[in-house]
């Protein structure tokens, strides 16, 4: 669904420098692509939160060359050359663009997402472009795939935002979903099922192999197979991600030395969790250093995703969500079709059972999870995509987090500072910085007082250093 500022678009990019981003979370920038006009761009005025957590900046100025921050200082100070063209930024604050740790592009909330990526893989792109979009206007200029079996249909994707043909976010992919179990036809299509450390490392240098960013795994681990993953990938210089289900799986991942654990809190309602476990989430049995600094021993990165749950929540309160006039815009007519037959009984929807009790049980334990020390380790994502989750629902999980004991600049850095440094890339991203690529938003308000102005007043998203209109 190709809209008219593409053609703006596919203009514009033949006057920028063109980067993309590492294959791997290690690698570092695409060598640069020669043009020969570089267009500049100043964001005047307003205060600047740089993502690092310090003071805001008043009055800044930030000058961007291509797609880079060339310049940051203050209205007065700093010359804006006549060349730039201006955006006033008075009385808003600008800050970096925001990351979707947690996300599937090959999902728009479907009520029916075991045969959806079946029935349209062959409009796999077209499909994911219109997700790309959506999130990129609501200032995702970042997004982690978290599992997909159209890996090959995500690469050409990537390609196509990489050249100017489509709009869309710095995107990370998984690929397949690697997951426990005999050898047999996994009920995700593209997904590998393993049973035992040889296995383990064969398939992992497999789908390694495809061009993935990180590795993700799924369900219940015995030690010896997931330590295999994790060992096999780091050789590679990638991090694995863990979607596991009860709080002995996240030990096992824990001392399997996996870098990333998803839907923890959120997916696992019943059990409770000891003192000892909430150290071990917050420590880790090997810790690494994280921060700025790099002086922070620390466990796995821990993507909550309460919003996930919290969604179902909201759709069962309030089901006239569902036909929102912005979906029959953003979709196809076949697709708008698809997409409500199966949001026709939200209450036989399997994933949103139980959801209210859910978020409930999660918002105690995440709770608990800060006051015991782990507030660096929180990264926002949502598990975008999922049934009745519409893309894109990040700044509701950026004010979750705040609302569990984040303040607001920790929950800022939660889409910003910390998934940059969680994928490896925070030398290029994930600050406002000289130096640093230029991925921004603005919005009208101040967010360290009002986190909701990252939900409702965004008003300039800034990618690669091109303003998106």
């Amino acid at each position: 669904m190709l809209r008219k500022h593409f053609i703006l678009w596919i203009v514009s990019v033949s006057f920028f420098t063109t980067w993309g981003m590492p294959a791997d979370s290690k690698s570092t920038p695409n060598q640069q692509h020669q043009t020969k006009e570089i267009v500049q761009l100043a964001l005047v005025g307003g205060r600047l939160i740089d993502g690092f957590g310090g003071l805001p900046l008043e009055n800044s100025v930030v000058l961007i060359s291509g797609n880079t921050i060339t310049s940051i200082g203050q209205v007065g100070q700093l010359e804006i050359p006549d060349s730039a063209r201006v955006l006033d930024t008075n009385g808003m604050t600008v800050l970096p663009g925001l990351w979707e740790s947690h996300g599937h592009l090959m999902h728009l909330a479907e009520g029916t997402p075991t045969d959806y990526p079946k029935r349209y893989k062959d409009r796999a792109v077209e499909l994911m472009a219109i997700a790309a979009e959506i999130n990129l206007r609501a200032g995702v200029t970042s997004f982690r795939d978290t599992g997909s079996g159209v890996i090959a249909e995500q690469l050409i994707l990537r390609e196509e935002i990489r050249s100017g043909k489509r709009l869309g976010p710095r995107l990370f992919f998984a690929g397949p979903v690697i997951r426990q179990g005999n050898r047999g036809k996994p009920e995700t299509p593209g997904d590998y099922k393993v049973s035992s450390p040889s296995e383990a490392r064969s398939v992992t240098k497999e789908v390694i192999a495809l061009g993935v960013d990180q590795i993700k795994v799924y369900g219940f681990w015995d030690l010896d197979i997931l330590s295999e993953i994790t060992r096999t990938a780091h050789e590679a210089g990638i991090g694995v991600d863990a979607d596991v289900r009860h709080i002995s799986a996240y030990r096992t991942a824990i001392r399997a030395g996996v870098d990333r654990l998803h839907h923890v809190f959120t997916a696992d309602p019943l059990s409770d969790y000891s003192d000892e476990d909430f150290r071990l989430l917050v420590r880790g049995e090997s810790p690494v250093g994280t921060g700025p600094s790099a002086n922070i021993l620390r466990g796995p990165y821990i993507i909550p995703t309460l919003e996930m749950r919290k969604a179902y929540a909201r759709a069962f309160k309030f089901p006239e969500v569902i036909d929102h006039p912005r979906f029959r815009e953003q979709f196809p007519p076949d697709i708008y079709e698809y997409l409500q037959e199966g949001w026709s009984n939200i209450n036989a929807i399997p994933w949103g059972i139980g959801a209210i009790e859910r978020v409930k049980f999660a918002k105690r334990k995440l709770q608990r999870f800060i006051e015991a020390g782990g507030r660096e380790q929180l990264v926002a994502g949502c598990d975008t995509g999922s049934p009745l989750n519409f893309h894109t629902p990040l700044t509701r999980e950026i004010i979750n987090l705040a609302a569990a004991g984040l303040t607001p600049m920790e929950a800022i850095q939660s889409a910003t500072l910390r998934p940059a440094q969680m994928q490896g890339v925070s030398e290029q991203v994930g600050t406002v910085s000289v130096g640093k690529l230029a991925d921004m938003i603005v919005v009208d308000g101040d967010p360290l007082t009002d986190l909701t102005v990252l939900r409702h007043r965004i008003q300039h998203v800034v990618k690669d250093g091109f303003l998106i209109e």
